[in-house]
């Protein structure tokens, strides 16, 4: 029995991204930050009914720095335009022949980087495999893979059993890219899949993050026979 999981053209760097159209850097009930430029000078006290700020000018601030809720990014003069980068580097995985004694395993990977954009969240549409006839039961809670039992499912972990997948890789490093997998798909070993899930997420601005997702299925005795084939969509939606 054949399974080809295709992604959708679609999915090749373009896959389908949604942001809305303005967004500020920074802001709270008192003040907002859009994008800030400081050239030579200082002022010992600043303040206004909400606020109050001593200032140093003139020296060199370079680097990135993050707390709970923003990043920034210290340095030359940036664009204060929110920014959502999505790239799928993969475009179709072969699980192979199934069989009702090995789990078939694939993966694909894609990258995200946000900037000013106070996060995204990613989905995956689209059904499991099917042979035109017959669905694949996907995974509709988290579980780990059953050997002889019909699943399909994913998450975007390193698992060792199957070994399969990779940890989402941090760029430049963990300090200033926050993506990591979404609930029910960020155990290892266990597995899900549901149409228009959320599969990953970071809850602010974030340098870039390269996710694997790491598909598995297992068929059983009254599993049709047949060639299965399926799509899915990833959708990229950047939160304000």
């Amino acid at each position: 029995m054949k399974l080809t999981v295709k992604m959708l053209a679609l999915l090749s760097v373009l896959a389908m991204c949604i942001a809305p159209v303005s967004a500020h850097a920074a802001s709270s009930s008192n003040f907002r930050i859009d994008e800030d430029f400081v050239g030579d000078g200082g002022d010992n006290q600043s303040s206004s009914t909400n606020y109050q700020i001593q200032e140093t000018l003139g020296a060199s601030a370079v680097g990135d720095g993050a707390s709970t809720g923003f990043g920034q990014q210290a340095g030359a003069t940036t664009t204060d335009d929110p920014t959502l980068t999505f790239i799928v580097n993969t475009s179709s995985i072969n699980l192979g022949s199934l069989s009702t004694s090995i789990t078939r395993t694939g993966t694909a990977t894609f990258t995200v980087l946000n900037y000013t954009s106070y996060g995204y969240v990613v989905q995956a549409v689209g059904n499991p495999p099917d042979n035109g006839a017959h669905t694949l039961s996907g995974m509709g809670v988290t579980a780990a893979s059953a050997i002889g039992s019909e699943q399909f499912g994913i998450n975007l972990k390193d698992n060792a059993t199957p070994d399969i997948g990779s940890e989402p890789q941090q760029v430049p490093d963990s300090s200033f890219s926050f993506g990591g997998p979404a609930s029910g798909y960020d155990t290892t070993d266990t597995f899900k899949y549901v149409s228009g899930d959320v599969i990953a997420s970071a809850t602010k601005s974030s340098g870039r993050t390269d996710y694997t997702i790491s598909y598995i299925a297992n068929i059983s005795n009254n599993t049709p026979g047949g060639s299965y084939s399926g799509s899915q969509i990833l959708v990229i939606t950047g939160t304000y």
